[in-house]
């Protein structure tokens, strides 16, 4: 059986992984992933390992706001 929190090091949550695939997207650079252009990306709100932002969620707001409007 295993030990209490033995794991917990080797299994990443969610999110964490979420911040792997961006690092791994933008070659390994983390300046990438903070500097990253893509915001349609699934993955840029959770860029970052962490819950969102609310500076964050206000980008991706204008961002759709201005898309929807220009169409």
């Amino acid at each position: 059986m295993l030990e209490s929190g033995s794991m917990g090091k080797r299994i990443k949550t969610p999110i964490k992984s979420m911040r792997a695939k961006c690092i791994d997207c933008c070659c390994g650079s983390l300046k990438e992933v903070r500097l990253c252009p893509i915001i349609d990306c699934a993955l840029y709100p959770y860029r970052f390992g962490k819950k969102p932002t609310q500076a964050i969620v206000d980008t991706i707001n204008d961002f759709y706001e201005k898309k929807d409007g220009s169409s």
